[in-house]
């Protein structure tokens, strides 16, 4: 594990195989993907006019949204990089897609002996073709770099994007997940972290109950794993971090793995690196009622 302010963040430089240069955790570039990500949550139309209000930042172009089985995501240029956001939880289906983890693990093809969340995985299938002909239609078809991020149920699916799409011959050159719930097993897990070594960043705020579910042990046969490094924030973003490569690494966000998981600890899921990682935010975002506004507080 390794403390790291935030005037001085921990920087390090590694030559990828795939001739990729990667640098180190960077807060300036987690703050750049908190936005991103919290801009899924805005509707539709204002996606693809990208017009949703101070998460739709400017620099962002070509937007293409894909509707999936209970969230939405959007590909885009983003100061010209290849992009894919993932919608987290905003309503009840994804709330209980988020919850559901009483279901069974599934074998998952396009990882070799790993088994993943049932709900995660139905959420990415209904995505994945859209997001891959989307890519492709705004200039980033395979081969293309791409830089993935999502929160909650949308940082699940983003993990679980990024190892097809790097099978289907994309380059995930950098991804940062908040709030990211465990997404798989061991295998899972370690191929993931592998895969994308000095270019993932599974991001953890205080008491955000999410990444602690699924619970490691659920079932007798096979236990969720992090994928990993996680960055943890205690506090504020100016407070600074502690990075962990470990899951269940008291350091990080498993020092609070025990506390009841209450309504209470929810506003710090809904706040990643001063960003509104949920609907709020959004342009003109009471219009969507207030059955809405309680179900992003579920």
């Amino acid at each position: 594990w390794l403390k790291c302010l935030s005037d001085r963040p921990c920087q390090s430089t590694m030559l990828l195989a795939v001739g990729l240069v990667a640098a180190g955790y960077s807060q300036d570039r987690a703050t750049y993907f908190a936005k991103l990500a919290g801009a899924s949550y805005c509707s539709v139309q204002s996606l693809t006019d990208w017009d949703c209000g101070d998460k739709c930042f400017a620099g962002v172009t070509d937007v293409q949204v894909c509707k999936g089985k209970d969230t939405h995501a959007y590909v885009a240029k983003s100061s010209g990089q290849c992009t894919a956001s993932f919608e987290g939880t905003s309503n009840i289906p994804s709330t209980v897609t988020d919850t559901e983890f009483w279901k069974n693990g599934t074998l998952w093809g396009h990882c070799e002996g790993c088994t993943v969340h049932s709900g995660f995985l139905s959420e990415w299938d209904s995505l994945s073709q859209c997001i891959m002909q989307s890519l492709t239609s705004i200039g980033c078809g395979r081969g293309a770099e791409l830089h993935t991020t999502g929160h909650s149920l949308g940082a699940a699916v983003t993990g679980l994007a990024n190892m097809e799409l790097t099978r289907a011959g994309w380059t995930v050159a950098e991804s940062y997940t908040f709030g990211m719930p465990r997404t798989g097993d061991q295998a899972f897990a370690t191929q993931l972290t592998e895969m994308l070594q000095g270019r993932f960043w599974r991001l953890t705020h205080a008491k955000d109950p999410i990444p602690h579910l699924p619970p490691e042990h659920l079932v007798l046969n096979w236990h969720y794993v992090h994928a990993e490094p996680e960055i943890f924030y205690k506090g504020d973003v100016k407070d600074g971090y502690v990075e962990c490569t470990e899951d269940g690494d008291e350091k990080c966000s498993s020092q609070y793995r025990n506390l009841p998981w209450v309504a209470l600890h929810l506003p710090q899921h809904l706040d990643y690196m001063g960003v509104d990682t949920s609907f709020f935010g959004c342009k003109n975002w009471l219009q969507g009622g207030p059955v809405d506004l309680v179900d992003a507080l579920i």
